[in-house]
């Protein structure tokens, strides 16, 4: 069904469907197509997608995917009721030579210079409203729990951390305030292309397309912090050495202001593990049910070890520094046995 449609918008015959990462692809004698899904996205999110990629294909950006036109000169089509657009991709190959910490540096540089308004895809400025909105959410989600019964195990667990990870959320708003205080942001600071979320995965030698889909406008420290907090959770046997050399290969491009280091750090301190978790816990199917609760079982013998990575990220963002940029959080680390 998706080949004639692909053939019927686009008049692209498709030989093969095969998969790319998480999205549908095929590819021609000369190029190379995502289909990726875009339910979710209004039309005006879209658009300002399309100027992006527009954008870093403009500024030579040798992996970026850009938005191609139906027939009829729209983003977007219809197959069993959900919405779709077609990318054209650079043919993926492999590099060996990448340095994702250089990488993310020069596509954060090119994403400052976006010269557009962008609503509906920014979230700079926003986080502490966003996290709050999500805090508020599960708090009166768990005042509920409180008083049913019987409960489900996920529920009992859920119940019992909440009030911790409340507070390590309230932890990162309270920074967050206090850096948006303190600190003034420079010219780096200004907002750029980002990913809603950066992961150890999201760009690698084998995995190097810039995927439109996946972005949102931001401070650079958002994707800084979610890779970080990615390899911790999924590659932890890395962080350290890979940890420091993302970092170092980063500031070889853009060194890192106080301001930024301090967003950084607040943004770690959110639990966003935590709340993604039990989110998606009670939006999935019943055969996905398990995952979340394996998930969360991780995450709360895991929570002593996550104070000391918050420690060890402090610790990061102040070495080579005359001076204490990012404030310590006092009571991190006090029930850690040594």
């Amino acid at each position: 069904m998706m080949k004639s449609i692909i053939k019927e918008k686009y008049g692209i015959h498709v030989r093969q469907l095969s998969v790319y990462q998480k999205y549908q692809c095929f590819q021609t004698p000369n190029s190379f197509f995502l289909i990726i899904p875009v339910s979710g996205f209004s039309q005006s999110e879209l658009t300002e997608l399309y100027y992006m990629s527009q954008y870093l294909q403009e500024q030579s950006d040798p992996y970026v995917s850009v938005f191609i036109f139906t027939k009829e000169g729209e983003l977007t089509f219809e197959d069993e009721g959900k919405t779709y657009a077609l990318l054209k991709a650079p043919i993926p190959v492999s590099n060996r030579s990448f340095s994702v910490g250089g990488e993310l540096a020069e596509f954060h540089r090119k994403g400052r210079g976006f010269p557009y308004e962008v609503k509906e895809a920014g979230r700079i400025g926003q986080w502490k409203d966003l996290w709050g909105k999500r805090v508020d959410q599960l708090e009166s989600f768990w005042m509920q729990k409180i008083h049913m019964s019987p409960l489900e195990p996920f529920e009992k667990k859920m119940i019992e951390a909440f009030p911790y990870y409340s507070g390590l959320a309230e932890n990162a708003i309270q920074y967050l305030v206090d850096t948006e205080l303190d600190d003034n942001p420079g010219a780096e600071d200004s907002g750029t292309i980002c990913h809603q979320r950066m992961e150890r995965d999201t760009w690698s030698e084998e995995s190097l397309i810039r995927i439109p889909g996946d972005w949102v406008f931001d401070h650079a420290a958002r994707d800084i912090a979610e890779y970080m907090r990615s390899t911790y959770l999924y590659h932890r046997d890395d962080l350290l050495k890979d940890g420091f050399l993302f970092l170092q290969e980063y500031e070889q491009i853009t060194p890192l202001s106080s301001f930024s280091k301090r967003l950084f750090y607040s943004r770690l301190l959110f639990p966003l593990h935590f709340f993604e978790t039990v989110e998606s816990y009670y939006i999935s199917h019943d055969s996905e049910k398990q995952y979340y609760e394996e998930q969360l079982d991780y995450i709360l013998a895991d929570c002593t070890r996550y104070e000391q990575f918050l420690q060890t990220c402090h610790n990061m963002m102040n070495v080579r520094s005359a001076q204490v940029f990012v404030p310590p959080v006092a009571w991190l680390g006090k029930g850690i046995s040594s």
